[in-house]
């Protein structure tokens, strides 16, 4: 698995997952459609990089979702409209736990175990991710 500083994310980006390096850092795996990347940064700074790259800020990006959507948690971000780039989290995005999916990305969403959902991706990845099936699908309505 290639290494990276720092992602952008793109079209290709299907899903951030957090996970601690032998030092205890946080990084992420990051999930494309044809590769798998190990960066040094959280999902969440991934997140808040690539807003700007595009031209926003994540926190006006959380707050937009919040006010349109009418949600006063776990928002999905828009990183960018234009090439219809929406993430959503599966837990709070401030938690070491948290995997931001891409909606363009899920081909299925299952239960699994209690209280947990196994995520398809178009790619044939699975994740299981810490939410019930029900909130998982309102959150890919």
């Amino acid at each position: 698995m290639e290494r990276m500083e720092e992602y952008i994310i793109m079209e290709e980006t299907a899903a951030l997952v957090p996970q601690y390096d032998e030092y205890g850092r946080l990084g992420t795996i990051v999930y494309e459609l044809y590769n798998t990347y190990k960066v040094d940064q959280s999902p969440k700074q991934i997140m808040q990089q690539s807003c700007r790259y595009y031209g926003s800020t994540y926190e006006g990006k959380v707050e937009a979702a919040k006010h349109i959507l009418g949600i006063r948690q776990m928002a999905p971000v828009s990183v960018c409209e234009a090439l219809r780039l929406y993430f959503f989290p599966t837990c709070s995005p401030d938690s070491d736990r948290c995997i931001w999916i891409a909606q363009s990305h899920i081909k299925m969403i299952q239960p699994h175990e209690k209280k947990k959902t196994k995520v398809i991706l178009k790619n044939k990845k699975e994740l299981i991710v810490d939410i019930q099936k029900g909130t998982m699908e309102g959150k890919n309505a």
